[in-house]
């Protein structure tokens, strides 16, 4: 970014209500129709896109995430005007930063020291996905996201699409829950004898209780849908940071969580009057999810061909696992000290943290500080380029794994050394 490695003492010294002013104006002004017509923009621009990532310039998370909300009112969709169109499309500044300061915001959301910050990070991102949404339809922004995927695979951008995966899970549970109340709710209002006979304030209180729920849930839904959405588009077309070890296993969590819930024994408990008024269409979740799942495909009533597809894919799949299993079956009884100690599984790629030099698997320590930056053992900074390769341990981890396989080997071989020796009624060896 052109901006200066620490921040001026004129700039920190400035009010922030300064910059919060001019946002609001931008705000107000933008959803007038045509009042922002001949008015140039590409300052404003310059400066959004220079400071909405750089929170050593502005420290204010809440802030920064004001600028996407003026960004979100000069979409074309919804500015109405063409013009608009340029800041995005033609922009040098935009063409060359605006994705990957979009992606380190959604990122920074996460802590921003407020008390609600859990819930306000959901409607920052959201006009954040609404942008992102937007940009990847451009091809040169389209173009910038490759590379900042390719750049950034183990910084910034594995972390937002770890906390893209974390969203979506919560939404959905959040929404399938609200479901089952909103439904419970329904009964008893259906239930017209017993409900007239309930006290005025009981009924009004439910009532109350009744449009929250549908009010959360369509608001949690519309927020699902778009994370899932992004996840789908981005994922058929960017798939290297999926397929690392520290994200084969939150995937993989992510998509059996997501058909257990949507396809699993409470289905029809979740079947509502009218999903549409609440956006919950199980059906275009998993079509985006799982582009070619043999049941979940054979419940939408897809085309055989995919289905036939997918049960290749099952069957490659079942043989690989085997495969796994046999070669875990192989190593025998591990040594304790070979086993990572959260998951206690044997150790391929051994690293020590500095603080509480515990020696610890790299991608569940990586896959742990995707969300928490802290040592799991005693709480204090980590960073995955402070790890420290226990190089010792893995070569005698290689030489155990190395000797097991050896030795089983040899036993297969003597094994089909005695199914091949026959021998005969009168003593004499015959050699198959």
């Amino acid at each position: 970014m052109p901006l200066p490695p620490t921040c001026p003492m004129e700039f920190a010294t400035m009010p922030e209500h300064f910059v919060e002013d001019a946002m609001e104006l931008l705000i107000f002004a933008s959803r007038i129709p045509k009042a922002l017509d001949g008015v140039v923009l590409d300052e404003f621009m310059n400066f959004i896109i220079m400071f909405m990532a750089s929170p050593e310039f502005i420290k204010n998370p809440y802030l920064r995430a004001k600028m996407v909300e003026v960004l979100n009112c000069w979409m074309p969709r919804r500015s109405g005007s063409s013009a608009t169109a340029t800041l995005f499309e033609g922009h040098q500044l935009s063409l060359e930063y605006l994705v990957r300061n979009l992606l380190k915001l959604y990122v920074d959301i996460e802590f921003t020291g407020s008390h609600t910050q859990f819930y306000d990070k959901f409607n920052i991102r959201h006009n954040i996905a609404e942008l992102l949404e937007y940009l990847w339809q451009v091809p040169s922004h389209r173009n910038a996201w490759r590379q900042i995927a390719k750049e950034e695979e183990k910084g910034v951008y594995l972390n937002f699409l770890n906390f893209l995966i974390n969203d979506s899970i919560y939404l959905l549970d959040e929404s399938l829950k609200k479901i089952l109340e909103l439904k419970e709710l329904e009964a008893e209002m259906s239930n017209t004898v017993e409900w007239e006979q309930r006290p005025v304030q009981e009924r009004q209180e439910r009532t109350r209780l009744f449009h929250s729920q549908e009010n959360i849930i369509r608001i949690d839904m519309k927020l699902a849908n778009e994370d899932v959405s992004m996840l789908a588009f981005t994922s058929e077309q960017i798939t290297a940071p999926f397929l690392l070890p520290e994200m084969v296993e939150r995937v993989a969590s992510m998509l059996n969580y997501f058909l257990l819930q949507l396809v699993g024994p409470q289905r029809k408990s979740l079947s509502l009057k009218d999903p549409e008024k609440y956006e919950f269409r199980p059906k275009h979740l998993l079509k985006q999810l799982f582009s070619a799942a043999a049941d979940v495909l054979h419940r939408i009533g897809e085309d055989g061909r995919i289905i036939q597809e997918f049960i290749q894919l099952g069957a490659k799949a079942k043989v690989a696992a085997s495969e796994a299993m046999d070669a875990e079956a192989t190593l025998g009884e591990i040594p304790e000290e070979f086993l990572d100690p959260i998951q206690y599984t044997l150790m391929k790629d051994p690293v020590i943290l500095p603080s509480s030099r515990t020696t610890v698997d790299r991608p569940v320590i990586q896959r742990h500080l995707l969300s928490d930056s802290t040592d799991p053992f005693n709480r204090s900074h980590l960073t995955a380029d402070m790890l420290i390769p226990n190089v010792e341990l893995k070569a005698r981890i290689e030489e155990f794994v190395r000797s097991q396989e050896m030795k089983k080997h040899g036993e297969g071989l003597s094994l089909q050394s005695n199914k091949d020796t026959i021998q005969t009624t009168n003593g004499e060896m015959l050699i198959d």
